[in-house]
């Protein structure tokens, strides 16, 4: 029966998926007996899904994100985001991920009064279970690529200069007055905790000292403008000081922007490549000891969950918002960042010094333009708690609960 049911041996590639078709051992099994082949097809196509990886696999339903959120515990360190898609997302998802990161990060140059006020309300609902980590509201803003003009060098202080710190002067007073207005209306007192600089406009030059200070300079003037209407706030500079792998011939690099003695509290480093879990713990700890060569004992890491640089034949590396990697290695990053075992001293090169990321910043948008976005911020929080499934996976109870 099974060997009547099968299909000539010719035509092994549509029985098989491609990945596993084209093998040259597979190529070999084309002159085994149809009998022999069938039974192989059988056995490999209950194994293909694990061979194949989780790229196949279809997204989770918003109901079912919604069941395995309400289910985890807070993250244990905030993490701010890039703009959270306020219109995409309902309150009760909403409101899950803000209990869980502690954080609504939002678009600087582009919120609106509304969804300030929607923030609001959200960090209301989860600070009134009074957790250990109040939310609050993240900003997003790409300070120097405004108004200033693109093609002039940073020692240009003409009127683009002066439009770029109007329009970050304004757009700040607009958020300042929609939060002191939103916070009265509903009788509570959500802060803005977090201002989160990602300016890639400018590039140091090793030979040229006037032009770094002027960079200095454009730096140093959003952040005092910030501290004007925000006094208490973090400040955070994407790729502060960071250092990443490259086809140099190192092959690791220092990102470029800062001369480094702007003001910030902090460096960061971009977290872009999961599951390369050797890469992803080199660049902060390689990130952590350049810190701290300037004297700076907090390091930030950008984190790319179901996205980031993949490893292409054409090119070093290409960005994807669709990488639906294996969940592990979301889960184990999210172990590492938040659980204090792994960032203690005595493993910092086993691991690295995750006990130097007093926060952390999602990028790409939460719930956005990575479809596996949401099961795999799953895995981050379960890895944070250390809960020995994935999202696919049933949970264990505790054995005192048998």
């Amino acid at each position: 029966m099974l060997a009547d049911a099968c299909l000539p041996a010719c035509h092994i590639n549509k029985i098989l998926p491609m990945a596993i078709s084209s093998n040259p051992t597979v190529q070999v099994m084309k002159n085994f007996p149809a009998t022999t082949l069938c039974w192989v097809a059988c056995a490999i196509a209950l194994v293909a899904p694990k061979l194949c990886g989780a790229a196949d696999q279809p997204a989770p339903s918003d109901d079912q994100v919604l069941t395995w959120l309400r289910d985890l515990k807070p993250l244990p360190k905030i993490h701010y985001s890039w703009p959270v898609p306020l219109e995409q997302l309902s309150d009760a998802q909403l409101h899950e991920y803000t209990r869980l990161t502690h954080a609504i990060s939002v678009s600087g140059e582009w919120v609106k009064p509304e969804q300030i006020e929607h923030a609001v309300v959200i960090c209301k609902r989860v600070n009134a279970t009074q957790p250990q980590i109040p939310a609050t509201i993240g900003i997003n803003y790409s300070v120097w690529h405004r108004r200033f003009g693109k093609d002039l060098p940073p020692t240009d202080v003409g009127p683009t200069h002066i439009a770029e710190l109007e329009y970050l002067k304004t757009r700040l007073d607009a958020i300042r007055t929609a939060l002191a207005t939103a916070n009265q209306k509903h009788a509570t007192d959500v802060v803005i905790s977090a201002v989160l600089f990602d300016s890639e406009h400018f590039h140091v030059r090793s030979d040229d000292s006037a032009w770094n200070q002027a960079i200095t300079a454009k730096y140093n003037a959003a952040y005092d403008m910030v501290r004007e209407f925000f006094p208490q706030v973090r400040i955070e500079w994407y790729a502060r000081g960071a250092i990443h792998p490259s086809a140099s011939p190192t092959g690791w690099s220092e990102a470029n922007y800062f001369a480094l003695d702007e003001q910030g509290e902090t460096f960061g480093c971009s977290l872009y490549q999961v599951p390369e879990i050797g890469y992803t713990r080199e660049i902060f700890r390689r990130t952590a000891r350049h810190a701290e060569q300037h004297g700076c004992d907090e390091v930030t890491p950008w984190i790319a969950l179901a996205s980031g640089y993949r490893r292409q034949t054409e090119t070093y590396h290409t960005f994807s918002l669709d990488w639906n990697y294996d969940l592990i290695y979301s889960w184990k990053l999210g172990a590492e960042v938040n659980h204090a075992w792994f960032g203690a001293p005595e493993r910092h090169e086993r691991f690295a010094p995750w006990n130097k990321a007093k926060v952390a910043i999602f990028y790409p948008e939460p719930f956005g333009r990575s479809p596996h976005w949401a099961a795999h911020f799953v895995a981050y929080v379960r890895g944070a708690h250390l809960i020995k499934a994935l999202p696919t996976e049933p949970v264990a109870e505790p054995e005192g609960n048998r």
